[in-house]
């Protein structure tokens, strides 16, 4: 074999020597022709595929000198020259692109593999006494063919004798035991397994819903349906490979291997005929394995695209509702399902001509082993206890190569799933959660937007604040107001580092508030969002969310200056169980501010905060806000429309297409005739039925605040 391979190098062609391909050629040939050169494989079968070692010195292009004259015009440029030769497998030679298509992802899929087998590590000892308990079972049940064998020999023989001067009974009895062990043995290895791989599942999906819950804001909100998918589908999945798969895969291998060598034990002959169908069976299985993860692939993104649809409509269901969107919805969710029916129609198509070609070959080899068979039991070579035992022992041999082929398939599902599964976990969010200094609660200072430009990831180069400067001092008190889509709300998602500047910096105390962990940053703030988020559980527990052992005095006072009364008057009062809608609007609000309140925060960053309360309870809850800004220096910045909220502030900033265009108290922006901010009042009143022109009155405001 070598010196063939020698002459195919001699007669190569002359461009297969040229300096940046000499090495790359003789390695090719040479590595091909020793098989004991070390080179890495993929996850596949070693000898269906094969990986060539290059010699890296002599194929890897190498910069110049530093000294190094530069070429002379009539130097062949590299573009002239001819392609070095590239490492292909032997498959990747013989099989169509199509088929191989994934064939430059070995690597991701070998490393994918390789994290896969890691999560198993904590169970180390309960899988391999599970694999200790197997090796018990499976050679029990190897053990059959060759007793039914015997008792066949003993039955048909005219002068029947046991070994070892044992009775029938007694034998009968032996095999009853060791039948017995095997099956207890087979039990323990299930429970094992199975509590094994219920474990590695629980664990991988907190570590990738923890990995979820650190990622930004418009990662998850992009895909939340997908990461959903990871949590429920893909990791039962990827659990099941490494466990139950993985088990069956052993008992596979035992199977096969201890089955052979019990067939070659009573015939060679017969043996070898049966492995002539091994190969192409063998080469099936890495074809319709590499399909299978493929489809496995595109079939979890389906089903989270299929989940994205129908957690959107679930939770607007009163808007799909009250619009009569039911027959759209629907239809939208359908064309999802046919997506996942079509692959697995590809899958259910791949796998009937798969299993229905190997079941087809294992058939034909079972009848020419009994036809050859026969002719040797009747030349007296082998008796028919023998050629019983090794058709048993071909089944069993068929059976583990079918096991294995299910096996080999059922890792490519896992690899597939895990890929997605590992692609979140080893994912860097934008906003690295504790990375930076720990931020002091008492330390105060003030808040400056310097030259900061914003835009959403999602619309690049379409700038919603461009060259922001503000300035908010401590405890002082500021309103943002401005036509819808002017930016106001997304300076609030940039002081809460939901996203980050594309250009400039926020400081705090003159420290950009990047170089703050995330965490103790936020910890700093008190929220409350125009659309206020409630938590299935209790009322308390939704107004201590993020400080749970807060004492139920402090839960209750927040309440209290929240103007959260409603809350006395139900039945269990704090422990009422409320569900993500359960309240009205308003007390939703209320329950967000109470939440705010409860942190007792350095900065208060409100969204049109009171927009759902009525008047009384709005001045009762402004006066609440009030007395923290009084009482702690807390600065306060909040987005609001609303005229009485509006006239609170100490200072008022008019935002437009993301500038300031002016600013002041609102007494000084009434008054003036050309303000801006006046317009815009007389605008809303006139969206909202006034009809009395631009004139807005001056709210009577405490001369305090």
């Amino acid at each position: 074999m070598f010196s063939l391979h020698l002459r195919r190098l001699v007669a190569a062609p002359a461009h297969s020597f040229t300096a940046r391909g000499r090495g790359r050629a003789l390695s090719d040939r040479l590595t091909f022709a020793h098989p004991s050169t070390s080179r890495r494989y993929p996850p596949y079968p070693p000898f269906l595929l094969t990986q060539r070692r290059s010699f890296v010195a002599s194929s890897t292009p190498r910069a110049p000198p530093l000294n190094s004259q530069p070429s002379s015009p009539t130097s062949p440029t590299p573009s002239s020259l001819p392609p070095p030769p590239t490492n292909r497998s032997i498959l990747s030679r013989l099989l169509p692109a199509s088929l191989l298509s994934d064939a430059g992802g070995t690597s991701s899929t070998s490393a994918s593999f390789r994290k896969i087998v890691a999560l198993a590590r904590p169970e180390r000892r309960p899988l391999l006494t599970a694999i200790g308990l197997l090796l018990v079972s499976s050679s029990v049940s190897l053990s059959i063919p060759f007793t039914v064998g015997k008792l066949i020999d003993y039955f048909t023989s005219p002068n029947p004798t046991i070994p070892y001067g044992i009775t029938l009974t007694q034998a009968a009895l032996g095999i009853l035991l060791v039948f017995t062990i095997g099956g207890a043995c087979n039990a323990g290895r299930a429970f094992l397994i199975r509590m094994s791989g219920q474990r590695i599942v629980a664990r991988l999906r907190e570590r990738t819903y923890a990995a979820t819950l650190r990622q930004e804001v418009e990662f998850v909100e992009r895909g939340e349906g997908d990461a959903l998918s990871r949590l429920s589908v893909d990791s039962s999945i990827v659990g099941e490979s490494i466990t139950q798969n993985l088990s069956d895969g052993l008992r596979a291998v035992v199977m096969s291997f201890a089955g052979l060598g019990a067939m070659m034990y009573i015939s060679s002959h017969l043996t070898f005929l049966m492995l002539a169908i091994v190969p192409p069976i063998s080469l099936g299985a890495v074809f319709y394995g590499r399909y299978l993860k493929r489809l496995s692939n595109k079939t979890q993104e389906a089903l989270g695209d299929m989940s994205k649809v129908a957690q959107e409509a679930l939770a607007a269901l009163r808007t799909v509702q009250v619009f009569n969107a039911a027959p759209y919805e629907e239809k939208k969710f359908s064309g999802r399902v046919e997506r996942i029916l079509t692959l697995a129609r590809r899958e259910a198509i791949a796998s009937g001509i798969f299993y229905g070609s190997t079941g087809w070959s294992g058939n034909l080899a079972l009848l020419t082993l009994l036809g050859y068979g026969g002719s040797l039991v009747s030349s007296g070579q082998i008796s028919v206890g023998e050629l019983t035992s090794l058709l048993m022992y071909t089944l069993y041999v068929g059976s583990g190569l079918q096991m294995l082929t299910s096996f080999f398939s059922s890792i490519m599902r896992g690899i597939g799933a895990g890929t997605r599964i590992f692609e979140l976990l080893d994912r860097t969010p934008a906003v690295q959660p504790g990375e930076g200094v720990v931020l002091a609660p008492a330390r105060f200072g003030p808040i400056r937007f310097e030259n900061v430009t914003f835009s959403y990831p999602t619309r690049r180069g379409v700038n919603v604040l461009e060259d922001f400067d503000l300035e908010v001092n401590v405890g002082e008190n500021v309103a943002v107001v401005g036509k819808s889509g002017g930016g106001k709300s997304s300076i609030h998602s940039l002081l809460l580092r939901y996203y980050d500047p594309v250009r400039g910096k926020i400081t705090y105390d003159g420290q950009d508030i990047r170089e703050f962990t995330p965490e103790s940053w936020r910890n700093i703030i008190g929220v409350v969002p125009q659309d206020p988020v409630l938590f299935t559980g209790t009322i308390a527990s939704n107004i201590s969310y993020g400080n749970e052992n807060a004492p139920r005095e402090q839960i209750e006072a927040a309440a209290r200056n929240a103007n959260c009364e409603f809350i006395w008057g139900l039945p269990d009062g704090f422990d009422t169980q409320i569900g993500r809608l359960s309240l009205s609007g308003g007390q939703r609000q209320r329950l967000a501010i109470a939440r705010a309140l409860l942190k007792n925060p350095a900065i208060l960053a409100l969204d049109e905060a009171t927009s759902s309360l009525d008047a009384s309870a709005e001045r009762r809850v402004n006066d609440a806000i009030d007395k923290i800004l009084r009482s702690r220096q807390t600065t306060c910045l909040f987005v609001a429309h609303r005229l009485s909220t509006i006239a609170r502030a100490e200072r008022i900033v008019v935002l437009e297409d993301g500038h300031i265009t002016e600013t002041g108290t609102y007494r000084e922006l009434v008054q003036r005739e050309s303000s801006r901010f006046r317009k815009l009042m007389a605008a809303q009143l006139n969206a909202g039925g006034e009809e009395r022109g631009p004139t807005i009155a001056v709210p009577d405001i405490d001369s305090s605040i």
